[in-house]
């Protein structure tokens, strides 16, 4: 019997529904209190907007922050960031690294337990890193896990025994990794989705249809309620879930220790619901009417309409936005004509474009990053623009322009379609396409140039330059350096920072100004719209969204 049931009841044993009177104040009481109920459950729901249908929820599978804002409220990893994106105890309540800087040993938490009940073990994590670097799967970031001891001969196939690579469960609550050779960022790669822990069970139960509702599992503050693809997908408390209850660092070279108990579900949402808009001027309007708690990568003209008012809030983010040169096909293959293009752009017009948030974009790596620079780069200078490129560029006819959907992304789309024209006499065909589309044809390599951008999933520059190693799934350029990948692999095991800068400085312009692989176009930060009834919502650096200790002002 629910709560309405039970008040009807109660209600029929003081006043007679043969009574006028009694009839009129138990109608009224009723309609009372199922509105107090419903703006109760109204307080207890927070909603969102995703501006593309997710991919997938297979978190070894997932490369897009459009998952990624779901996934982190879903799942927990071994370890996390602190909104000063130190790593702290998560999964694991503490970790100990060998005196060589190669054995990181991980201690679970024996409090935890996946949503079905079934507690959490040490080989989840083996089994959900072996099938990321599986061949099969197919992982954008397997190459994530390539400092470990055999993962990329695993992943390349030239290792089958899975029991050589360096990942291992000593017992149900011990984690052991191996490293090849020390590695400065290592311990933030486990924060990351694609390392979340999955259950062997329900995959082989389930086969490919384990993300689906009802059958998926999870360990984070919620789970999968219902997806109706292209329209939302909601999420529900996890009445399973134990917050480590984690605020402070450990040092990552000793024991790192939970400094405090881990504590019931903190969370006083029952759901989350995240509405899938394209249209900005759509999600906009459903904002404006109180249907969306909070809007993200708004426009700039957007911005410049909330000034001032509490709504708007900036977020930091390490992110990159980039023109992107698919190498090998004929209309670009040329990298004169490539470095005519990155000459041709004048970014400062960008600012203006799009926001004076925006600032133009020189070096690949972000600034507060090391490796940034402004000295990296190809400046814009017409003059400069030899004439038989000139003369090429108008003989090779209209070259296609891969861009998403979205109006910012067409508005850039456009600039550097009227820049190349006027410049270099270049003509350029846009393709915009939804989301869903542009990342299959992204993927495909369909289109000679292509809009794209970069944001950090671990604070530390190996984590943008690593995109364009000739192994990396997210190197959709089909360039491949030898140099530019033993690079790389020097820099990322190097324990002197200006060291490793040196050669990130080095390979930014190995990729920039002589191969140009791409064009950095321009940094922003993360502009958004919040409800003001909204209180301790979280967006990193890193644009991890954190939802677990949300509450609407008043509740």
């Amino acid at each position: 019997m629910n709560e309405s049931d039970k008040v009807g009841w109660d209600m029929n044993r003081v006043f007679s529904f043969r009574q006028p009177i009694g009839r009129f104040v138990l109608g009224m009481l009723i309609l009372f209190l199922s509105s107090g109920a419903l703006a109760d459950s109204q307080k207890k729901v927070f909603t969102l907007r995703l501006s593309g249908e997710p991919e997938t929820l297979d978190w070894n599978r997932a490369h897009t922050p459009i998952e990624g804002n779901l996934l982190s409220n879903l799942m927990d990893g071994l370890v996390a960031f602190d909104p000063q994106l130190k790593v702290i105890p998560a999964l694991a309540q503490s970790w100990k690294v060998s005196s060589d800087g190669k054995v990181y040993e991980f201690h679970l938490r024996k409090d935890v337990q996946w949503s079905d009940g079934v507690a959490l073990r040490a080989q989840d994590f083996v089994f959900s890193w072996k099938r990321l670097l599986s061949p099969e799967t197919a992982a954008a970031y397997a190459y994530f896990l390539y400092d470990v001891v055999g993962a990329e001969a695993f992943n390349r196939g030239e290792l089958k025994d899975f029991n050589q690579v360096g990942i291992q469960a000593l017992d149900d609550h011990t984690l052991q990794v191996t490293l090849s050779r020390p590695t400065a960022y290592w311990i933030s790669i486990p924060t990351f989705w694609v390392t979340f822990p999955l259950r062997e069970d329900v995959v082989k139960k389930e086969g490919s249809r384990w993300t689906e509702p009802g059958k998926m599992v999870t360990l984070g503050p919620f789970t999968l309620a219902s997806w109706q693809h292209d329209s939302k997908v909601i999420l529900k408390a996890n009445p399973t879930y134990r917050h480590p209850g984690v605020r402070s660092e450990n040092s990552a070279n000793s024991n790192a220790k939970s400094g405090s108990k881990p504590e019931a579900n903190p969370t006083s949402l029952e759901q989350i619901v995240a509405l899938i808009v394209q249209d900005n001027s759509t999600a906009m309007n459903l904002y404006q009417s109180g249907q969306i708690d909070f809007l993200a990568d708004i426009p700039w003209a957007e911005t410049m309409r909330w000034e001032g008012k509490p709504d708007l809030r900036k977020f930091p983010y390490l992110k990159t936005v980039y023109l992107g040169f698919v190498v090998d096909r004929p209309s670009v293959s040329d990298v004169k004509l490539r470095k005519a293009i990155a000459k041709a752009l004048d970014k400062t017009k960008l600012g203006q474009l799009l926001s004076g948030e925006s600032e133009p974009a020189n070096s690949w790596v972000p600034p507060l990053m090391l490796g940034y620079s402004k000295r990296i780069g190809l400046a814009f200078g017409r003059d400069s623009v030899e004439h038989q490129v000139k003369q090429h560029a108008i003989k090779a006819g209209p070259i296609e322009l891969l861009v998403p959907n979205r109006e910012q992304s067409v508005l850039v789309g456009q600039f550097i379609q009227a820049e190349l024209q006027k410049n270099l006499g270049l003509t350029v065909s846009l393709q915009p396409f939804d989301n869903k589309t542009y990342r299959a044809k992204m993927d495909q390599k369909s289109y000679p140039m292509f809009i794209a951008s970069w944001s950090a999933d671990y604070p530390d520059p190996d984590n943008f330059l690593s995109v364009f190693l000739s192994s990396s799934g997210n190197n959709r350029t089909k360039w491949s350096n030898k140099t530019y990948d033993a690079g790389i692999t020097k820099a990322r095991h190097l324990q002197n920072t200006k060291e490793r800068e040196s050669i990130y400085f080095q390979l930014q312009k190995l990729l920039l100004e002589q191969e140009v692989v791409l064009v950095p176009l321009y940094y922003n930060s993360n502009w958004a719209l919040v409800n003001t009834r909204v209180e301790n919502l979280e967006v990193n650096p890193l644009n991890y969204l954190n939802l677990r200790n949300v509450k609407f002002s008043g509740n």
